[in-house]
């Protein structure tokens, strides 16, 4: 540096500033601080050389993304919830029924079918009868 007063730096690579103690990070630090040349401190939820990596604490699920600190964006009409693990099913299960795979209900005792509408009897409805609840 020259002229003490108000000093005239040369800096060498990596740094910047009037007095050369302003880290360069070439690729910036986008979540995060440029702390030495080219060395970023990520701030929490956040990874990767230059922190744009989100960082999710349990795992997405089935397909499921890490699009933001510990926010999964799930693959649409399949999975919901915080971390992808809820089967989503277009139709409702009905009677009891729970939707436990994608579109895909696993249906309560006594009822069957895509979406468990369909009652399940034993005993033969007699002269034309037709089963409209279960047993």
């Amino acid at each position: 540096c020259t002229n003490t007063t108000t000093p005239t730096c040369v800096c060498p690579s990596g740094w910047s500033g009037p007095t050369c103690t302003t880290p360069i990070c070439s690729g910036g630090c986008g979540n995060g601080n440029c702390t030495a040349p080219n060395t970023c401190s990520c701030n929490n939820g956040w990874s990767g050389a230059t922190c744009n990596n989100p960082v999710c604490s349990t795992a997405c699920a089935n397909g499921g993304t890490c699009v933001a600190p510990n926010t999964c964006s799930c693959r649409s009409n399949e999975w919901s919830g915080a971390t992808c693990t809820n089967p989503v099913c277009s139709t409702s299960c009905a009677n009891g029924g729970n939707c436990s795979a994608p579109n895909t209900c696993t249906c309560a005792t006594g009822w069957s079918g895509a979406t468990c509408a369909t009652p399940v009897c034993t005993s033969v409805c007699s002269n034309g009868g037709t089963c409209s609840a279960p047993n």
